[in-house]
């Protein structure tokens, strides 16, 4: 009698009664289950055999059921238990009765257009950065993982091998999907976020396109087309894609994980910036911040707005009945409260369609009471060499990039602008022309 037979019509724990084999991978099996209890469908995931009586691959199943239940975020599949019965070991977790694979959708229509595309990522990098701020990895991102439904968020399944940050060895052997995993999980290495944003650029590239960005059926053919670092953009074999777009995905794809970009957040702001269709950005000035590196692949788009410094003028009225003397030093007391009180708080304002950046684009400068500094001019700097000028000056400083890629690389604009006096600590924001600065 198959695996499948033996199992359906069982109650696991006392609770779950499973109904039909819903799905089967190489490690496990997924089943539509009744929960008895609370009266409920959901999926349970069995571990399969050989892998099922090794205690190293248990843990690592089970530990899945662990991560995941500690998430709860709108795209990754929600886990509500986990346990082991006669020998089976299961992960119980949502039903996704109306979603259909990312896989299975490419199979079918062939590629998606951009806008679809930018959507997905953008709802996926969301659930990685949930991942990856509870100091996971997910290693497994892949179109077969990637679950779409009508009207809801694309979700993220299967953290059957998600491991903390650095965990791996080297001489591990990898387990993953070979045309999605990023060239240090190939190797077995250690890996980090930027292997999922990888992972994740592959999966874009794809569904782009129809195609793998590293194509080749062995380890060995996927580590040469690694090595070789030669990637066509998208837009070579789906006309219409927005260079932008392009930039986006090829710095995912970067076989140096430094030259990625360095959180989920940071990939998100750079993709909500490339236009979703032809004509159409897929960004509001509203979702414009974050970056800390600077890697320059050139990029195109049409002329941003014309950005505006609201400069509040300072009213400065002559002393009266003191004389001279005493009505000069109240005058500067009065321009020293207005500059720290009004002023700097104002110029803050001053590009009040940004949002509050991530702490992780910004640097993190204690104010010092009663010190003030000169903010320096930083226009036309190199972005990294800007940042170390900002972070040298004693500034609060925080990138903003993809501004206007017509620009010259770096810097295009700052606020305050050179030469205002303002409290050391005080925020200091600078303007990138490039989508590369959203690191």
């Amino acid at each position: 009698m198959s695996e499948r037979d033996t199992l359906r019509g069982r109650t696991l724990a006392e609770r779950y009664r499973i109904d039909a084999l819903i799905a089967r991978g190489g490690m496990a099996r997924v089943y539509r289950a009744r929960d008895e209890r609370l009266d409920r469908n959901v999926a349970i995931k069995v571990l399969s055999a050989p892998y099922a009586e090794d205690p190293t691959f248990v843990e690592r199943f089970l530990g899945e059921a662990r991560a995941a239940a500690s998430i709860t975020h709108p795209s990754l599949v929600h886990v509500y238990d986990s346990g082991s019965d006669d020998g089976d070991h299961f992960i119980v977790m949502e039903l996704l009765d109306r979603y259909r694979t990312l896989r299975a959708v490419l199979d079918e229509r062939g590629r998606l257009p951009a806008g679809e595309v930018v959507e997905i990522g953008r709802e996926i990098l969301a659930g990685l950065r949930a991942v990856h701020e509870r100091d996971l990895v997910h290693c497994d991102v892949k179109s077969s993982n990637v679950m779409l439904a009508t009207g809801s968020a694309a979700k993220l399944i299967d953290f059957g091998i998600a491991t903390a940050p650095h965990a791996g060895t080297e001489g591990d052997t990898s387990i993953g999907s070979l045309p999605f995993m990023s060239p240090e999980q190939l190797h077995g290495e250690a890996l980090t976020p930027a292997s999922d944003l990888f992972s994740l650029g592959a999966v874009l590239y794809e569904a782009l396109t129809g195609r793998s960005p590293y194509p080749g059926l062995t380890p060995e053919e996927i580590s040469a087309a690694h090595q070789r670092g030669v990637v066509q953009p998208p837009s070579r074999f789906a006309p219409g894609v927005p260079e932008r777009l392009d930039a986006v995905i090829l710095q995912a794809l970067r076989r140096d994980p430094a030259a990625r970009f360095h959180s989920a957040a940071a990939m998100a702001v750079a993709l909500e910036s490339a236009p979703g269709d032809e004509g159409h950005d897929a960004v509001s000035d509203e979702t414009r911040v974050v970056a800390t590196g600077y890697v320059p692949p050139p990029v195109d788009r049409p002329p941003p707005r014309e950005h505006r410094r609201r400069t509040p003028r300072v009213s400065r009225r002559p002393a009266r009945a003191f004389g001279p003397a005493i009505g000069t030093v109240l005058v500067l007391v009065a321009a020293a409260a207005v500059v720290l009180f009004v002023v700097v708080p104002l110029l803050q304002l001053g590009r009040g369609a940004s949002p509050q950046p991530s702490p992780s684009a910004s640097a993190a400068v204690t104010p010092a009471p009663g010190t003030t500094v000169t903010v320096p001019s930083l226009i036309g700097m190199p972005t990294a060499d800007a940042v170390e000028a900002a972070r040298a000056a004693g500034l609060d400083w925080t990138v903003h990039c993809a501004q206007d890629p017509d620009q010259p690389e770096g810097i295009i604009d700052q606020e305050p602008p050179a030469g205002a006096q303002v409290a050391r600590g005080s925020p200091f924001n600078l303007y990138s022309a490039r989508i590369s600065d959203c690191r």
